[in-house]
């Protein structure tokens, strides 16, 4: 079985994560455009508080509903990674933030970027890169790939509206 290198590893993950949370800064990119409009952190940034409180359709799911839950499912993740006793996740919970004032609009942004940095920071203090960090991390950047992908699809569609 091939051997991965742990830096490789640990480059091709951070440099993901900035990617999928900061841009590229107009660099070449692996999967987001470089244009400077296509990161999480500078999607979110760029959309009022009005607009991320909209949803499609009656009761649906909103961005900023996408942004909380993305920073919950981060902050659960890395509980589960730290493998703490008392994480008890509530996902359907993750979820009740469906409209912000502009105050709590700047609350949320504020709290996935302080969220990302301290996944950051946590991934540079793993010292045994087993199952448990390695599936969770990996998951966190699956998973906030995802959320990142629908807030700009549902911020183009209700833009169109």
């Amino acid at each position: 079985m091939p051997i991965v290198n742990a830096s490789d590893y640990l480059n091709n993950l951070t440099d993901l994560l900035r990617e999928t949370f900061e841009g590229t800064g107009g660099q070449g990119s692996h999967y987001i455009d470089g244009k400077g409009h296509g990161s999480l952190l500078e999607t979110l940034g760029s959309l009022d508080h009005r607009l991320a409180s909209r949803s499609l359709t009656t009761g649906g799911v909103t961005i900023a509903a996408h942004a909380d839950h993305t920073r919950y499912y981060m902050h659960t993740l890395r509980r589960f990674i730290r493998d703490e006793d008392d994480v008890r996740p509530d996902w359907p919970g993750s979820w009740q933030r469906r409209t912000v004032t502009a105050d709590e609009w700047e609350h949320v942004r504020a709290a996935v970027r302080e969220e990302y940095l301290a996944t950051l920071r946590h991934v540079e203090e793993v010292e045994v890169w087993d199952d448990e960090p390695l599936g969770g991390f990996l998951s966190i950047l699956a998973h906030c790939a995802y959320h990142l992908g629908a807030i700009r699809l549902l911020a183009v569609t209700l833009q169109a509206t």
